[in-house]
């Protein structure tokens, strides 16, 4: 791990932040220009009165900000990084991270640090602090005029409105559809629903058998989430709730297309994505995890 470059000033202190640093937070996060924040359900203030939340300041002013509040317990993504340009980037990480690693090396069950990075800098600077880079996110769109034509599933699964109280169904499929770092808690899921305009799910025999939760953004529509019981995969179940998304986006809600992340080494989602026709943008984002 790199130590920091600049020397411990006596100025400078770190703290636990707290709901009463919001409108100071607020300010530095929207006028930075080193800023992650990450790809969250929640704005990155949603997160204060969670631990790790740490402020650097010198002088009462704020001059660098770490967040990494485990969400589910398991794994501990980095929500908020952000440092003010007079601040050295390492000092600033550095004199942050230890903290909140701490924070997080006391919790029982240990939580995985994980982050992901959106800008060069800042993957640089995982690698640099010891991070180990565990894949990438690819990002595809769906740019053509109509939606592609559906394909028969088994005539006695349906598809039907995602509701609230589907909920507990849809976190069981959640965590048996992915790897621990990419699962969501109930509440993460609560914040997804709220935030998605159109939300689907399958039902075999009464039971939600996969989901999806999807937004639009202006002229053009994100598939945020999409799982299928493992089970009941290979059957066009995941094939009908995309080709249901892209009819609702392009043809009522008159969208440009629609964009979707997945993991770069995840053959079977690629496979679907490109089989309905998404194609791959060439945007990729590595995902770091720290070793324990």
């Amino acid at each position: 791990m790199v130590k920091p470059t600049q020397p411990l000033n006596m100025t400078y202190q770190v703290r636990s932040a707290d709901l009463n640093d919001t409108p100071a937070l607020h300010r530095f996060i929207h006028g930075q220009n080193y800023l992650h924040r990450h790809l969250d359900w929640r704005d990155p203030l949603a997160w204060l009165g969670r631990e790790p939340f740490f402020i650097l300041e010198e002088h009462d002013r704020i001059a660098a900000t770490l967040a990494a509040p485990p969400e589910p317990a398991r794994v501990a993504w980095v929500r908020l990084f952000g440092v003010s340009t007079r601040v050295a980037t390492e000092y600033a990480w550095q004199a942050l991270f230890e903290p909140a690693y701490a924070v997080l090396a006391r919790l029982q069950p240990r939580p995985t640090l994980v982050s992901l990075a959106l800008r060069d800098w800042y993957a640089n600077l995982l690698e640099r602090q010891g991070f180990v880079r565990h894949q990438d996110i690819v990002v595809f769109l769906y740019d053509q005029a109509a939606p592609p034509p559906p394909l028969p599933i088994d005539p006695s699964i349906r598809l039907r409105p995602l509701t609230s109280d589907d909920l507990e169904q849809v976190v069981a499929i959640d965590h048996l559809s992915f790897e621990p770092i990419w699962q969501l808690s109930r509440e993460d899921l609560r914040y997804a629903y709220q935030k998605s305009t159109y939300m689907t799910v399958a039902e075999l025999d009464g039971q939600v058998v996969a989901y999806q939760m999807s937004s639009s953004t202006g002229m053009y529509a994100h598939l945020s989430r999409l799982a299928v019981h493992p089970t009941l995969q290979r059957r066009r179940i995941g094939y009908a709730l995309v080709q249901d998304l892209l009819v609702h986006f392009l043809n009522t809600q008159n969208c440009w297309g629609v964009t979707l992340n997945t993991q770069h080494n995840n053959p079977s989602s690629i496979a679907l994505y490109e089989r309905i026709g998404f194609r791959a943008t060439g945007e990729r984002f590595p995902v770091f995890i720290y070793p324990t």
